[in-house]
């Protein structure tokens, strides 16, 4: 299991990969602390059972067939949360843990677990009491957990732009590395993700081929696509990889949709930020809908060329991307 924290001033989260014949895997949690929120994401669908516990207070939620290899323990976090724990509570059992400090108590049915999807679940916590105005009994108290909601397929219709390929390789990185093959493979995993959630995706081009500027703004049209989204990889030429980061373009309407997809890469994956910039790219000037193009990193960075050369981090990049189309739409 490879794994990555972010520790912000209100958010704590842990991104994981694993590989194994499960249901599904663990892929995301974090818990808000401004919002009393714990948010857990997993690569196949699962209906969670959750339960409240006395002595010390605590939210216990269970995920039957999700995979998690290594139990961890994250603390602390506040004064009133004294920390979340994630850890496998047998075989086919994935459990997180919300636990409360000594003096804070909660009324069960006041918890709101509730399902975004199939794969995407949060449990928000009510106003928290003190143990003298509350007391749990000793036997656990079940949590209701409602059925996920589900996004219809044809409610968005969203166009992902691999750029370049064919004849048209794009820039040449360290090792050899070529933008085309980088972001094609990207754009597959972004829209499998897509598709997982209900969402409509239509490529530009899923293959090695070459398609014209002209081309990847008719096809967005024909469908009338929602959004568009154009991923590429930047470059310094070789003499520069200390030029590392993220950048990601708009043009007019589209700057809502890139600051959704820049914050949700960077909250999720070590890399430099090089902000939300203005372009007057073709594919941002001539398409009708909110379009972005995301520069996922330099092929000629040091560090970049690296981490985009591993296609465990390829995935995660297209998983933080089409999260932030996701929180986007929603």
């Amino acid at each position: 299991m490879k794994w990555l924290v972010y520790a912000g001033s209100n958010i704590f989260v842990l991104w994981m990969t694993t590989s194994g014949a499960w249901a599904g895997s663990l892929s995301y949690w974090k818990f808000d602390v401004q919002d009393s929120r714990l948010d857990f994401v997993t690569s196949g669908q699962v209906r969670p059972k959750a339960q409240i516990l006395a002595n010390p207070t605590r939210l216990v939620i269970d995920l039957p067939g999700i995979q998690y290899q290594d139990a961890t323990v994250y603390k602390p976090l506040t004064s009133y949360v004294r920390e979340v724990r994630v850890g496998r509570l047998d075989g086919q059992t994935t459990r997180l843990v919300v636990e409360l400090a000594a003096a804070y108590s909660l009324r069960p049915w006041e918890v709101q677990m509730r399902g975004l999807a199939p794969n995407r679940w949060s449990a928000k916590l009510p106003k928290l009491l003190s143990t003298a105005e509350y007391q749990l009994p000793n036997d656990p108290v079940e949590v209701t957990v409602p059925p996920p909601q589900a996004l219809p397929r044809q409610r968005f219709k969203v166009v992902i732009d691999p750029g370049h390929g064919g004849y048209d390789p794009g820039a040449i990185g360290l090792g050899s590395i070529r933008e085309k093959d980088i972001v094609l493979a990207i754009s597959q995993g972004v829209a499998r993700e897509l598709e997982r959630q209900g969402i409509g995706v239509v490529m530009t081009r899923s293959r090695d081929e070459f398609i014209s500027l002209q081309g990847r703004v008719q096809k967005a049209e024909a469908v009338n696509a929602t959004i568009f989204v154009s991923i590429h990889a930047n470059s310094m030429g070789q003499g520069q990889p200390g030029v590392n980061g993220l950048e990601t373009y708009h043009y007019s309407t589209g700057l809502p949709l890139a600051r959704s997809i820049h914050r949700s890469i960077l909250r999720r994956l070590n890399i430099k930020d090089r902000g939300v910039r203005r372009a007057r790219f073709y594919v941002l000037r001539k398409t009708s809908m909110p379009a972005t193009l995301v520069e996922v990193g330099f092929v000629t960075g040091a560090q970049d060329s690296r981490q985009l050369a591993n296609p465990s981090y390829r995935q995660r990049m297209a998983e933080a991307i089409a999260a932030g189309i996701i929180s986007y739409l929603q």
